[in-house]
């Protein structure tokens, strides 16, 4: 079967070439399918993020225009005077504050316009355009168009694209309520090639990363240069503030992802921005490394066979020396000597020579086994059953006897690691004192028995009404005190109040009804040991038992 294998040496060689090759194989198929797959989702999301920051520069750059423009509008004193120069100084004030301004203007309300940036456009009648007509009823944002009025009256762009505005409009109002026209303002299309050139970093602009933006009809707004002309973009896209991976215009396989442009229900634009970055860009890194986790594989593969090799080089021929030795001292003969062989026999001759000794061998160990079995069975059940007194009784130190609800030591200890944690955190908690009214009456009238069911009572009420929101603990006598970590005092005064409430509705025993007081008290930053909030507790729990009991005090430190 292994025809040209026949020694041990070279099985050995084989074997481990064999098996580090198929592990390698496995390794390096494993970890790129690993690899592709998370480094996919995290490009994938950094595409998402990136968009996501995109659109919240675009956003505030659309609300702060319009904001300006809403300001503008209610500034009625500069509509009201027949002389307009108030007005035309602040129309180009806010033209020259912001470069990308191409036009702010002012238009009564037969829809002429009387004031502009640098009189363009002025006696003009615009009642037909769209920033007018919905500017009568409201602040409005009109979508990107080209434009028409303005065209021969600013220069043309360098690369031969057409001017495109976004319109800001609103309307403005006299001082009795009546419409006095429209101001409004065309932002150059401009500005958006500004904002995406500055969200890219150049790291993303090596990754290869282009950013669009599409209105409702999946119409490329954003960029308009001869470059993307003949895009489209592909359907359907990934869902809002997702990504996939999408097949584009160009039969190349993209991450794609999409996130709308937040707006203001004025603005109600439907603008979405769309990254896409080229798969095998994303993925080369995975590529490098799989070519280099090859190679390392087959060199590795290659290096362990040689050392394999060199490795059964040196054991062989000991395993042959020693199985004729074995051989020959088991025939009781003396005199002979180690020799090699050339032909793999070592392995049934050490086998036959041994096998006696090794019969026996294993016989003793088989019983050394069993009783060192019988033996670590026996003290690991000691030691269970050592760990389980040592815990019960621990557990028994910390609990009170009556009521079963953690005792004074177990409250000191859980106090101070909570007093640790908020001066290293820097967090809140609180301590409710609680206190039985009037219990020694309790006892006088129907007797110690029945005081103590009162108190397991209160204990066993506690604990359902706190649950894993902190920690009851009966605190001496009829005194108890909860615990409540990271809690600040209007959470704090709740729960004192539902303790309060629930002590005062149950009934005790048949027909006993008693109240309690609370003291509450929150860490204080400055506090130097735990003990400070629970003396500010108890001082608040001995002020509302001389104001009246059964009620609640906040400590006021």
């Amino acid at each position: 079967m292994l025809r040209g294998f026949d020694t041990f040496r070279k099985r050995i060689t084989l074997l481990s070439g064999g098996l580090l090759l198929s592990l390698s194989f496995v390794l390096v198929t494993s970890f790129y399918q690993l690899t592709s797959t998370r480094l996919s989702n995290a490009s994938g999301e950094s595409l998402v993020s990136l968009s996501q920051s995109i659109s919240n520069m675009l956003s505030a750059n659309l609300l702060e225009r319009e904001r300006e423009i809403r300001l503008l509008s209610r500034r009625t004193s500069l509509y009201e005077n027949q002389d307009l120069s108030a007005l035309q100084d602040a129309i180009d004030e806010i033209r020259n504050s912001y470069k990308d301004y191409a036009w702010i203007g002012f238009a009564n309300a037969s829809g002429t316009v009387i004031a502009s940036g640098n009189g363009i456009l002025k006696g003009v009648d615009v009642s037909q355009r769209p920033w007018f007509i919905h500017g009568r009823s409201g602040p409005f944002v009109g979508n990107v168009h080209e434009a028409l009025l303005l065209e021969n009256l600013m220069p043309k762009p360098k690369d031969g694209s057409p001017i495109r505005f976004v319109d800001f409009a609103a309307p403005v109002m006299g001082e009795n309520g009546d419409f006095k026209g429209v101001v409004a303002t065309h932002a150059d299309w401009s500005w958006v090639r500004e904002v995406l050139l500055s969200s890219l970093t150049e790291a993303s602009k090596r990754k290869g990363i282009d950013i669009f933006i599409i209105d409702n009809d999946k119409k490329i707004l954003y960029p308009d240069s001869n470059l993307f002309s003949n895009i489209e973009v592909p359907k359907p896209l990934p869902k809002d503030g997702q990504f996939k991976s999408l097949i584009w215009q160009d039969e190349s396989e993209y991450l794609t992802s999409l996130v709308s442009l937040n707006s203001s229900e004025s603005s109600n634009l439907g603008w979405q921005i769309v990254l896409r970055q080229p798969l095998s860009s994303a993925m080369s890194a995975v590529k490098e490394v799989h070519t280099l986790l090859l190679f390392l594989g087959v060199f590795a593969t290659l290096l362990c066979m040689l050392l394999a090799y060199q490795f059964a080089s040196t054991l062989s021929r000991p395993l042959e020396r020693l199985a004729q030795t074995a051989k020959s001292i088991q025939q009781g003969n003396r005199k002979e000597t180690f020799q090699d062989g050339s032909q793999l026999t070592e392995i049934a001759s050490l086998s036959r020579s041994l096998e006696e000794m090794m019969s026996s061998l294993l016989v003793r160990e088989q019983s050394l086994m069993q009783m060192n079995l019988t033996l670590e069975t026996k003290v690991q059940h000691r030691t269970a059953e050592l760990e389980a007194s040592n815990r019960s009784l621990k557990e028994a130190v910390r609990l009170d006897p009556l009521t079963h609800s953690y005792n004074r030591l177990a409250l000191d200890e859980a106090l101070l690691d909570e007093y640790r944690l908020a001066k290293e955190l820097k967090r809140p908690f609180a301590v409710i004192m609680v206190d039985a009214d009037h219990f020694k009456k309790v006892n006088d009238t129907y007797g110690h028995t029945i005081g103590d069911i009162v108190l397991q009572k209160i204990a066993k009420l506690f604990a359902g009404v706190v649950g894993i929101k902190g920690m009851v603990a009966r605190f001496g006598g009829e005194e108890f005190t909860v615990l409540l970590p990271d809690t600040g005092g209007p959470e704090a005064k709740d729960m004192a109040e539902m303790l309060r409430e629930a002590i005062e509705k149950e009934e005790m025993t048949e027909g006993l009804y008693i109240t309690a007081s609370f003291g509450v008290a929150l860490y204080e930053i400055d506090d130097n040991h735990y003990e400070q909030v629970l003396n500010r507790a108890d001082s608040a729990l001995y002020k509302a038992k001389e104001t009246g009991r059964n009620q609640v005090v906040m400590s006021n430190k």
